[in-house]
């Protein structure tokens, strides 16, 4: 009798470590990125695992080089990169994305257009005529952006870790204005906080800044003419279609030399980005329904603006913004899940 009741005991256990196996969620992991339109982007891919593929979402925050870095690994530590900027993350591209690479990494089908560079207020050009980076070698105009009185403008290059701000900077070694001005890093919300301090004050500011985001609804912003861009020098793009060995932009990425500001030279605008959403080639494997979603997923960047706008100025919970969005817009989520069975 014993042996038979250890023997029924041993079975219920395996039933229910099976039971509880089989009702396991898999877990995907999103990498937090700290810029608002992330967030936003990160919140409605959240809801669409959760409640329509019934999988489990976390959230960590990670820059870059550590969301690369755990995608390429395949272990469920990091899963998704929510808001991938070309060529900002053209490193990261050629060595986990690109054909030949480590190919660990995969990207949607669609990604959406967003441009980038230097702005200014727009009182700010009409008072002072400032209109190109050219502008900024002058010393009185650089002394316009003075804030701590040491004789220097400041400028902001973007947030802490972003390969955007390693740009920004080898951009003012190469135009020759770092003589007359200073970046300061900072979060993204403080330099909006900046920014609506200097616009009730009429200062000047200067900083760097993208489409789409709220900040070019409220407030009139221009941006700095700059020479035009005509390939990528580097010699990791050569296999790109826009290689040209005489271009503009040479990037040395901060994370494969420590003098990658000395050895960068890029003296021309941003090309037009296309922003795309990655994920770990692993997910095909562990949770294949999600990857194909991930694969569909097709933003548009004026739905992004009102996300966005509705997150930071309406201090609307990104969750809650998600969550009516998707209610309120079925017809695209279904087509972002065609195929899956969801």
């Amino acid at each position: 009798m014993k042996a038979i009741s250890r023997i029924l005991v041993l079975g219920a256990a395996l039933t229910m470590a099976l039971a509880g196996a089989a009702g396991a969620k898999e877990k995907i992991v999103v990498g937090e990125l700290n810029w608002s339109g992330a967030i936003a982007i990160q919140s409605v891919i959240k809801v669409v695992i959760e409640d329509r593929l019934g999988a489990e979402v976390e959230i960590i925050p990670a820059d870059a080089a550590v969301i690369f870095a755990g995608m390429d690994k395949g272990d469920g530590s990091v899963d998704v990169y929510t808001d991938l900027w070309m060529p900002n993350q053209a490193g990261g591209w050629a060595k986990y994305i690109a054909e030949g690479s480590r190919e660990t990494v995969l990207v949607n089908k669609q990604p959406y257009t967003g441009v980038q560079g230097l702005f200014i207020p727009g009182y700010t050009q009409d008072e002072h005529g400032i209109k190109s980076v050219q502008d900024l070698l002058d010393p009185e105009v650089a002394k316009l952006f003075d804030t701590d009185g040491d004789g220097l403008g400041e400028y902001w290059p973007g947030g802490p870790g972003w390969n955007s701000t390693d740009v920004e900077q080898i951009k003012a070694k190469s135009y020759g204005y770092d003589a007359y001005f200073e970046p300061f890093v900072v979060e993204q919300w403080v330099m909006e906080a900046k920014l609506a301090a200097a616009y009730k004050r009429k200062k000047p500011v200067l900083f760097y800044f993208w489409t789409p985001e709220w900040i070019h609804s409220k407030y009139d912003l221009r941006q700095l003419e700059e020479p035009g861009f005509n390939g990528y020098a580097s010699d990791s793009k050569k296999d790109d279609s826009l290689y040209n060995a005489d271009g503009c932009w040479n990037h040395v990425a901060a994370y494969d030399d420590p003098e990658w500001l000395e050895k960068s030279n890029i003296a021309c605008q941003w090309p037009d980005a296309e922003v795309w959403v990655a994920f770990s080639k692993s997910l095909a494997e562990r949770a294949p329904k999600v990857a194909k979603f991930l694969s569909q997923i097709a933003l548009d960047p004026g739905t992004i603006n009102a996300w966005i706008l509705e997150i930071s100025q309406e201090d609307r919970d990104p969750e809650e913004v998600a969550r009516d969005w998707v209610e309120a817009n079925p017809d695209i989520v279904n087509e972002w899940l065609e195929g899956t069975g969801a």
